[in-house]
């Protein structure tokens, strides 16, 4: 009798944009590929990411508008779907702040094959807003996966969890270098690249124009790229045009591919408030571009070694970002001898070693 294979539902918000989105892609097409029974459980109907195994999609079920009766029949198919299937093992990478949502989910859909992924240091994104359930709401998962050893401390310390483990997040690393080999449109200038989500100010892009506009790269001629969607890029197209910057600095928009206009880059730099760990910092690395970076809760410290890949700045030091971003731009010997260290880093964390982790805690 041929061995049954393990069965594992990876539940997620949506496929596209995100880091944690970009994990629950990497990792249902590496678990299919080891002969795992993989099965992509979505929220929303947004895919832009590829995928391993099947697709149960409960974005089409969703109605516009608010709606009880339709909340409730997405409850009820997500339910039913996790419980005729038999699931070993469901890994959540949600965002998870609703109290109530939480609790029908923990008392009537999940059991010990529940595996919850932490992805910020914003804690109350995935234990909910009510310090008291936080405490309680996990209590029979597997294991607390965190993305970071600064989460998995403040996990600890906050909620009292033991069953924490530290899994980073993983890039496929001979992919990506295959991927940033092609052409792209910023060819022929010289730029420096910043690159994420614009639904919110946890990137702070406006402060990083602003900077670039008080800097001396645009008398250089070093142009900034900006990756990335949302419903701030507006006004930061405003913000662009108010600073007469429209021909320096560039926001093309979501990149399905942006590993081109990494490598092409003089330097990677991220001036996010919070992160969790950014993975886009590993893909950077893995296109053999420094990095500069605040030192924010959490991640970058876990990445960057000062001087030796990148700058890692004092935390919303805006105007020693600013120096480095000078610094790092027009001291040439400087920037090529820190990118001579960037790739040996990206390996430690390369979809080969850290997918032994999660086999590991599959088995």
């Amino acid at each position: 009798m041929p061995q049954r294979k393990i069965k594992i539902a990876l539940v997620g918000d949506t496929l596209a944009y995100g880091g944690a989105e970009r994990i629950h892609s990497s990792l249902s097409i590496h678990l299919e590929q080891e002969g795992y029974e993989v099965h992509n459980l979505l929220n929303l109907n947004v895919i832009t990411y590829p995928y391993g195994g099947v697709l149960y999609n409960l974005g089409v079920h969703k109605s516009t508008g608010f709606s009880l009766r339709n909340k409730w029949k997405r409850y009820r198919l997500f339910r039913n779907y996790i419980k005729t299937q038999g699931f070993d093992y469901v890994i959540d990478f949600r965002t998870r702040s609703k109290p109530l949502t939480e609790v029908l989910l923990q008392c009537f859909v999940f059991d010990a094959t529940y595996i919850p992924t932490i992805h910020s240091s914003e804690l109350s994104w995935y234990f909910t807003s009510n310090l008291f359930l936080g405490k309680h709401l996990y209590r029979k998962s597997k294991q607390i996966i965190c993305v970071s050893q600064a989460i998995a401390e403040k996990v600890k310390a906050t909620y009292r969890y033991k069953q924490v483990q530290t899994i980073y997040n993983p890039i496929p690393i001979d992919s990506i270098r295959e991927q940033a080999n092609q052409p792209h449109s910023f060819q022929g200038k010289r730029y420096i690249v910043a690159c994420g989500r614009m639904d919110s100010d946890l990137k702070q892009f406006d402060r990083l124009i602003e900077l670039y506009s008080r800097s001396k790269l645009p008398k250089e001629e070093i142009h900034l790229v900006i990756l990335g969607e949302g419903r701030y890029k507006q006004q930061l197209v405003d913000q662009i045009a108010q600073h007469q910057l429209a021909a320096w600095v560039h926001l093309p928009g979501f990149c399905e591919n942006p590993f081109p206009i990494f490598k092409g880059a003089l330097y990677f730099v991220h001036s996010s408030r919070l992160e969790g760990f950014p993975t886009v910092l590993l893909e950077a690395l893995a296109c053999e571009i420094p990095i500069i970076s605040f030192d924010c809760p959490t991640g970058p410290s876990e990445i960057i070694q000062d001087q030796y890949n990148g700058f890692l700045i004092e935390d919303q030091d805006f105007e020693a970002l600013k120096t480095a971003m000078d610094v790092l731009a027009l001291d040439t010997e400087m920037r090529n001898r820190i990118k001579q260290n960037t790739l040996k880093t990206a390996y430690a964390f390369d979809m080969d070693v850290i997918k032994k982790e999660w086999l590991n805690l599959l088995q």
